[in-house]
């Protein structure tokens, strides 16, 4: 696309050759923007473009660019030529060396910090087997500007501080910015790749079209729509929610191409708003996890079925070879976990309890899938209106050294 650049100031008007090495008449231009990137901190990454006329020799140039604009990430190329020096002032001054006369394209790149805005909002509209997601993104312009048929970039998932934007969905390290790669990533890039695992903390959406973007005006623009499958979760916590509720629970599996930004999202079942939550940030092929809230679903509870204490004497040989009288304490506590499903289908239930670091788990009608020093864990598959049960026994034995016996 060729853009016409505005010559705001030609001093003279002398030949395009320029002998023993003169320099011509110096020239302002304002090039108009052609780009803008955008990243989840502010950061701004522009990119201005146009077209000139230009003889062969030595030319000198002011490039405006905005008082906001990071000067040591300026990145002026223009065709057929090199650059001599440059004379950074309020508004740069290039020396070129131009090799060939003709129409040159001159495009200038820098950076500004806290000039533009972005995040994801999404509507997410569940069914019993899908999920679907309607994204856009929120922009803001904040610069200096308004800006004027621009394409448009939208960085997620930027980790807190990284050497480069690798856009398309490659890992990036994280060390600090650099303004050179940053400038290149705002740059068209080629043909993504699929985004895969914990290592794609970055990606670049470009928006199709080109946008007006005002200053200080937030503008709502499509980012993508997608109908995701989704398994259900119920997940009841019986160490803190004696009496429940379960909590309902779903698994969306992203099997797009791109991640799905972290971002707030309005949630509805058939067609009625249940909540506002937060979207995580969710690699291509991953999972997200989002909680719907409690759910009557399933009716859950926990009660203490029995509790009791003995007390034994022993005599036990110490390490001095001789026999020592101690009272042996049994504590000894049954629980009943008690699952009844409202549901006309199975369900996924996972169910966690506690139990003290000094305690030996005795027996238990059904093996938990985890089991650590201080919890246990069940995976279990409810069937429709079932009404299993879960029941374990504990003990804590203490031994205590008899007056007189030390």
């Amino acid at each position: 696309m060729t853009l016409i650049l505005a010559l705001l100031v030609l001093l003279a008007a002398a030949p395009a050759l320029a002998l023993d090495g003169a320099v011509e008449a110096t020239t302002a231009i304002n090039l108009p923007v052609d780009s803008i990137t955008i990243y989840p901190d502010g950061l701004m990454a522009a990119k201005r473009m146009g077209n000139l006329e230009v003889g062969q020799g030595l030319h000198n140039f002011v490039v405006k660019v905005p008082e906001s604009a990071e000067k040591s990430s300026l990145l002026l190329t223009v065709t057929n030529s090199t650059i001599e020096k440059v004379v950074y002032e309020a508004n740069p001054v290039y020396t070129l060396n131009i090799s060939s006369p003709g129409s040159q394209v001159f495009a200038l790149s820098y950076l500004m910090y806290n000039a533009g805005y972005w995040e994801p909002r999404y509507d997410l509209h569940l069914t019993e087997d899908s999920v679907t997601l309607n994204a856009n993104a929120i922009v803001q312009n904040r610069g200096e500007e308004d800006l004027k048929n621009v394409l448009l970039k939208l960085v997620a998932g930027l980790p807190p501080v990284v050497s480069y934007p690798v856009s398309k969905a490659r890992a990036a390290p994280q060390q600090a910015y650099d303004a050179a790669a940053l400038l290149e990533a705002a740059a068209p890039a080629p043909a993504p790749a699929a985004a895969t695992g914990e290592l794609e903390t970055m990606y670049i959406f470009e928006l199709e079209g080109r946008k007006d973007l005002e200053m200080k005006k937030e503008i709502g623009l499509p980012l993508f729509e997608h109908i995701a499958p989704l398994v259900r979760i119920y997940i009841w916590d019986a160490s803190s929610k004696e009496e429940g509720p379960a909590m309902e629970e779903i698994r969306a599996n992203n099997t797009m191409d791109t991640p799905w930004p972290s971002g707030d999202a309005m949630l509805y079942r058939n067609g009625e708003y249940v909540s506002t939550i937060s979207m995580p940030y969710t690699p291509a092929g991953t999972n997200a996890s989002i909680e719907v809230g409690s759910s009557p679903d399933l009716k859950v509870s926990k009660k203490l079925k029995d509790y009791n204490i003995t007390e034994k004497i022993r005599e036990i040989k110490g390490s001095d070879e001789k026999n020592h009288t101690v009272k042996e304490t049994t504590e000894t506590w049954t629980y009943h976990l008690k699952i009844e499903s409202n549901l006309d289908r199975p369900a996924s239930l996972e169910v966690t309890d506690g139990k003290p670091r000094e305690a030996k788990l005795v027996s238990v009608s059904t093996e938990p899938a985890e089991t650590t020093a201080t919890m246990l864990k069940w995976k279990l598959t409810v069937l429709s209106r079932d009404k299993p049960a879960i029941d374990y026994v504990y003990q804590i034995v203490k031994t205590e050294t008899l007056k007189g016996q030390e």
